[in-house]
């Protein structure tokens, strides 16, 4: 491993890491909405991350049954905030199923653990603005035109910031987990074996010991003070 002097007795790692960050958009949610406070998603994305442009960013969460506009506005919002929206709907009122998104987010951590970049798009939640593009795709031309424009587009932000992007194939992988359930310390356990770094971020109070031990470092989102809308 690589180290730089910053001087005062301070060394830090130069070996860049790529990061792949998975937010349990429920437990999120329940857990400001206990402290009645809001989250601002870019300032939290930035906060956990240390600033670093995660490869991989997926925010998972359920749905109503129905269609709801409020749900879909912050749906929107949190895509615009740079993450990819995965959700899970909710059974109708009277039908008594447990759902969670436990699955979803066990399996996409473990396959980027193991250098998976490029995940199923099964679910992801389309915002306004790219569902009515979507709807207009009536030929196989004009699939083959939106592909080639997303190809274009991706190669173009590569471009953009060459030196904040890491070797994919080679640099170690930093897994970032907030407000992840119970459910997931098996997982997590399993990912600190593969990975060269994991962290979760949590309230403290809300948070439980199992998922605190699974990962090699905790952050506890009620201390910071830059998360937040208000």
């Amino acid at each position: 491993m690589k180290y730089e002097q910053l001087g005062g007795g301070f060394i830090k790692k130069r070996e860049k890491r790529v990061v792949g960050l998975f937010i349990d958009g429920t437990g999120l949610d329940r857990a400001t909405r206990r402290i009645n406070r809001k989250v601002n998603m870019s300032a939290l994305v930035r906060g956990v991350t240390s600033g670093i442009n995660p490869i991989v960013a997926r925010y998972y969460t359920l749905i109503p049954y129905e269609d709801d506009s409020r749900q879909r506005a912050f749906l929107d919002a949190v895509a615009r905030a740079g993450l990819a929206v995965i959700v899970k709907r909710l059974p109708p009122k009277g039908v008594t199923r447990q759902v969670s998104v436990d699955l979803e987010m066990a399996a996409d951590m473990v396959a980027f653990a193991h250098g998976l970049n490029s995940f199923s798009r099964e679910n992801e939640y389309l915002p306004s603005d790219q569902q009515s593009r979507s709807a207009a795709i009536h030929t196989p031309a004009q699939f083959m035109r939106r592909q080639q424009e997303e190809q274009e587009m991706e190669q173009a932000a590569e471009k953009a910031s060459p030196t904040e992007i890491p070797d994919i194939k080679t640099a170690p992988r930093s897994v970032v987990v907030v407000c992840p359930s119970r459910e997931l310390a098996y997982p997590l356990s399993l990912i600190k074996e593969i990975a060269a770094d994991t962290t979760t971020a949590d309230f403290g109070q809300f948070n439980t010991g199992d998922v605190l031990k699974s990962a090699q470092k905790w952050i506890d989102l009620s201390d910071s003070e830059t998360i937040w809308r208000d």
